[in-house]
């Protein structure tokens, strides 16, 4: 079926990433890497190739750990490369608006102008359902609240539209008056995104509801492909992904594209297990099965994951489909990248630590398994954490992980078979490999500790909109201290380590690692540089539209 809005290079974007996770050769590369690791961890474990103990055990356990990570990751990949729409699936979309005398849905769209399309009485069994559709909004621009709230009322097939504002906003209030939506403002705003959304099901009645955040605009065709899904009366939720559009500097690029691959190739492996989870947005839910977990969980700012997780512990069905039906925005600063990547974290250490999914009977063994590979993907930042002492280690006290006197090229032709073979696999699938996305991941292993002890103590952040206008300027190194002192640490060990290298002769890897590493956080350290001249100069651009308009 093609839309009259539908994007020609998405749509060829997405077949070329279908034909290559579906091909022999991504089961060739994920089978050599999964040999190149149990190689690697058996080398490392052999006795007469231990160094000192402490940072041998670092690099036992950080590697163990990231291994591990990578091979359940391949396995979910691996497991998800069949298409979800099924018979009754296709059957439920043909019979989505009823009889139409023989019509295709494609002849009916055309035929009919926006104001028709979007009052169509959908049909899931052959009988009406009724869709409300939820904008959260908490700060955002007006005008950028206002296109997600045109772009949701003209959806294809009858739904009521809502502007959830947790802002109390007049302007916002205003603006769902002049375009026919639906305004609610909450008289307390307790319990953050999921208490705004349970109060807004208490203000409506429709059968199934969509989440939209206040910047994603979705397409025409969103309930066309989401609902048939439902004609599983089982199914509680169906995830699209997060697709975003501002691809306009170092972090939207870095963090755009961290996401992208989550969504193109993990998430799609988890239908396979009946373990696709909500990320927030861009997601529909049937609201039986909320009302059966007593509504959205609000005990934390990461409800989505959480959501999800009381939906499977009570058998519910949920599903992912890798389909863009919704377009978005990433985060453009520091500040917000941080706080985004800190409020997700703190949401999978909390199912980890108060819930955590081996121990949890509710689930299924592969429901378990893939809740334990999100919830554990964030200790990837004491890895990291670990794997930059280690040259600092060798080079400050003469202290390694592995015996000296291992030739070089064999240590390097061992550690090198897992890693290679991970590059490989990214630039097969995904048609490139990001150096923005290595330099933000690595970097951003002091939110995901901050985010670990938030959830150990229950430090309670304060949730904030993605991109949400500062008023003032507000320097990006107040969100990136501990990678700035990083920085500075490297820089020094990587000139000590030199120094040695000149005056004893002998090539240290160590100091190759770390120089490496000293460039890496150099590169993300010259990001901030930019982004701080930036942000300088759009607040005294503004300063001074202010003392114009006030003069």
């Amino acid at each position: 079926m093609k839309h009259r809005d539908g994007s020609p290079n998405e749509s060829i974007e997405v077949n070329l990433l279908e034909q290559r996770l579906t091909s022999p050769t991504v089961s060739l590369i994920l089978a050599g890497s999964i040999l190149g690791a149990g190689i690697y961890m058996f080398f490392l474990l052999q006795p007469t190739y231990r160094g000192d103990i402490l940072p041998y055990m670092m690099v036992i356990i950080a590697e163990a750990f990231l291994i591990s990570q990578g091979i359940l990751s391949f396995w979910t990949i691996l497991s998800g490369r069949s298409n979800p729409r099924h018979f009754e699936y296709h059957n439920a979309q043909n019979m989505l608006f009823g009889s139409r005398s023989g019509k295709s849905i494609a002849t009916y769209i055309d035929q009919h102008p926006i104001e028709d399309t979007r009052r169509a009485q959908m049909y899931v069994h052959s009988k009406k359902v009724s869709i409300d559709v939820f904008i959260p909004a908490y700060g955002e621009p007006v005008e950028e609240i206002r296109e997600t709230a045109i772009a949701a009322r003209d959806m294809y097939g009858l739904h009521s539209t809502y502007i959830l504002d947790d802002g109390e906003s007049d302007d916002v209030k205003t603006a769902a008056a002049e375009i026919g939506v639906g305004y609610l403002r909450r008289p307390r705003h307790d319990h953050a995104k999921a208490g705004n959304i349970n109060y807004a099901l208490q203000h409506s009645t429709g059968k199934f509801f969509v989440i939209l955040d206040a910047d994603f605009v979705a397409k025409r065709e969103f309930l066309y492909e989401a609902l048939p899904f439902f004609e599983d009366a089982e199914m509680a939720m169906v995830q699209t992904p997060q697709y975003y559009t501002n691809s306009i500097n170092f972090v939207s690029k870095a963090a755009g594209y961290m996401q992208h691959v989550f969504y193109s190739m993990l998430m799609a492996g988890k239908n396979r297990f009946n373990a696709a989870f909500c990320v927030g947005t861009c997601v529909m839910f049937r609201r039986e099965a909320i009302e059966a977990i007593h509504g959205m969980y609000d005990k934390s700012k990461s409800e989505d994951i959480w959501t999800s997780l009381k939906l499977h512990e009570l058998g519910w069905k949920t599903i992912y489909i890798n389909r863009v039906l919704a377009e978005g925005k990433t985060p453009e600063t520091l500040k917000a990248y941080s706080k985004q990547q800190l409020r997700w974290a703190t949401g999978s250490f909390e199912i980890f630590l108060k819930n955590n999914p081996l121990l949890n009977s509710k689930l299924t063994a592969d429901q378990r398994l893939q809740y334990l590979l999100t919830t554990t993907f964030y200790f990837t930042g004491f890895a990291t954490f670990a794997l930059l002492l280690l040259p600092a280690l060798q080079i400050y006290f003469n202290i390694s992980p592995i015996s000296l006197t291992i030739p070089l090229w064999q240590w390097s032709l061992l550690y090198s078979g897992f890693f290679i073979m991970q590059m490989m696999l990214s630039f097969y699938a995904m048609g490139g490999l990001k150096v923005e996305t290595i330099m933000i991941a690595a970097a951003s292993y002091p939110i995901y500790i901050k985010a670990f002890f938030n959830a150990l103590f229950g430090r309670d952040e304060a949730w904030s909109a993605t991109n949400a206008k500062d008023k003032g300027y507000d320097s990006p190194f107040n969100y990136i201290r501990i990678q700035t002192y990083t920085f500075l640490f490297l820089l020094l060990t990587s000139i000590v380590g030199i120094w040695k290298i000149y005056y004893t002769s002998e090539f240290s890897i160590a100091v190759v690692w770390n120089v490496l590493m000293t460039l890496i956080f150099w590169y993300f350290i010259r990001a901030a540089l930019r982004e701080s001249r930036l942000l300088k100069r759009n607040a005294r651009r503004a300063k001074k539209q202010i003392k114009v308009e006030g003069v």
